[in-house]
């Protein structure tokens, strides 16, 4: 008779494991998700806010008005920025008007909704297809704007004033100053 012990797990021991695990993974699925989800639309309302600062402040330092175009076409969206007013996102070939050169340094300002899947953009006001905001190079003056962007769970909004300030707010979700 053999009396050493075996070592190991047994057949039901690992079933119950794996049943249990497999109970975790189908709740906590929903929620992360979600926490992706909410993860995009942060990155993407924090990436056109530190654009639109960064094309103000640009204008400012170089003392040159910057034309920031936002374009929506239902669930598609683009932006760009430069020294001209011809800076057009929607292009198939975007024109050197979306680009600025400092320093003999040439830079491309365009982003695409392909990086923020399932983020959509929405203009509001009268033009909601397209938009041109116009930082002054004289105290930084903008044409005022409200941007809003949203997923299936929570929206956000980029709000540029007329003195250039540009913030950002949520209705719904607690990462956000509420609007």
């Amino acid at each position: 008779m053999d009396d050493a012990q075996h070592e190991g797990f047994t057949l039901v021991e690992l079933l119950v494991s794996l049943a249990i695990a497999a109970l975790l993974a189908a709740v906590a699925a929903p929620a992360m998700a979600r926490f992706l989800d909410n993860a995009r639309l942060r990155a993407a309302t924090g990436d056109i806010a530190r654009e639109l600062v960064l094309a103000r402040s640009y204008a400012y330092t170089f003392r040159k008005p910057v034309y920031f175009n936002i374009a929506v076409a239902d669930t598609a969206w683009c932006y760009g920025w430069g020294e001209s007013p011809a800076c057009n996102c929607n292009s198939s070939d975007p024109p050197a008007a979306c680009q600025t050169r400092e320093s003999g340094l040439t830079r491309d300002h365009l982003q695409t909704s392909a990086d923020y899947p399932q983020i959509r953009l929405m203009l509001t006001g009268l033009q909601r297809t397209s938009r041109l905001v116009r930082f002054s190079p004289i105290r930084g003056t903008a044409t005022a704007a409200t941007l809003l962007l949203e997923n299936s769970n929570s929206q956000t909004r980029v709000i540029i004033s007329i003195l250039g300030r540009v913030r950002t707010c949520s209705p719904d979700t607690a990462r956000f100053l509420a609007c």
